[in-house]
């Protein structure tokens, strides 16, 4: 056999094909994650595409938390239900204005102003908690407590009455007040499209309402009353779909108002706010919100009268599953 040389590898034939192969899986892991489209589980068809490409994914990449860059995550209560849970709580800097009167049961009490009168600070930052519960992805229940309090030394600026206690022109008083709401609400959504959800709601405030005026010379009235107030409303929420690689914060907008003029007695809120809710691990999201809002309660109820309002800014953090 005639000899025709060395064999030789053909190195530059092998290279081209595993860069071809590397340049292809590149591709395909980015169309993959580096704009994933927004699914709910809840909500998604198991036939879907998309949904099982992520079901394949999040078994071949354990560590990515299953919620890279905006992927729909796994509700912990009940993925094919919906069910979610979040508990949080919000600073609320909030500006206290308005007039009230609080009478005894002899019937005496004057109108008197809380910051001109009674000088209660008008601003303070108040404090809100809740816990929310979506069940079938449709109804969310709701349970808020909002224990706010006010107080503080002042001389009176005029002479007034406040339940039975006589209060003169530059007498040194110390006031507090102290309104604790507990609120049982739900909410139903009804979709638009794929990013905006909106509906009616409906709440029941519990209030506590506790005043007290105290003078020098150990002279005091406390007034207290308890009220069942109701109010119905409707809320919006616009959540985008695909923002890029900003869909991993899970960006949204939403606004909600609720109003009812019951027994004698008028209750409004509404707030707007923007958020965020990036995830934290496979079944937990953060959620940060910052927003506006207003309560306004006017009318009289019983030996309560009262226009007052409160509004300012706050903030929103919570947890949610």
């Amino acid at each position: 056999m005639e000899a025709r040389g060395p064999m030789r590898t053909p190195w530059a034939s092998m290279t081209l094909v595993v860069f071809l192969l590397a340049t292809g899986w590149a591709s395909a892991w980015e169309n993959q994650y580096r704009y994933p489209i927004k699914v709910r589980v809840s909500g998604a068809n198991p036939s879907d595409a998309r949904v099982e490409n992520t079901a394949a994914e999040s078994g071949k990449w354990a560590g990515d938390w299953e919620v890279a860059a905006g992927q729909a995550r796994r509700e912990i209560l009940c993925p094919k239900r919906g069910y979610a849970f979040a508990l949080g709580m919000r600073p609320f800097f909030g500006t206290l204005t308005g007039f009230t009167k609080a009478i005894n049961r002899g019937g005496e009490g004057t109108y008197l102003n809380l910051a001109g009168h009674l000088r209660i600070p008008t601003e303070a930052t108040l404090w809100e908690f809740y816990s929310h519960l979506k069940v079938w992805d449709k109804i969310t229940l709701r349970l808020d407590y909002a224990p706010w309090t006010w107080g503080g030394p002042g001389h009176v600026s005029a002479d007034g009455n406040f339940a039975g206690l006589l209060l003169k022109k530059d007498d040194a008083i110390q006031s507090e007040l102290n309104i604790t709401s507990f609120i049982i609400g739900a909410d139903y959504d009804v979709s638009f499209g794929r990013d905006i959800v909106f509906g009616p709601n409906a709440d029941l405030h519990i209030m506590k309402w506790t005043q007290r005026v105290s003078k020098d010379g150990a002279a005091a009235a406390d007034f207290s009353q308890t009220m069942l107030e109701p109010a119905i409303g409707a809320h919006i929420r616009y959540e985008p779909t695909n923002t890029g690689y900003f869909s991993w914060f899970k960006p949204y907008l939403e606004g909600r108002f609720s109003w009812m003029s019951f027994a004698g007695l008028g209750l409004s809120t509404w707030d707007v706010g923007a958020g965020v809710a990036p995830p934290i691990s496979r079944n937990v999201d953060a959620g940060i919100k910052a927003g506006y809002k207003q309560w306004r309660l006017d009318g009289n109820r019983n030996r309560l009268y009262v226009d007052v309002d409160v509004e300012g800014m706050y903030l929103d953090f919570s947890l949610q599953f």
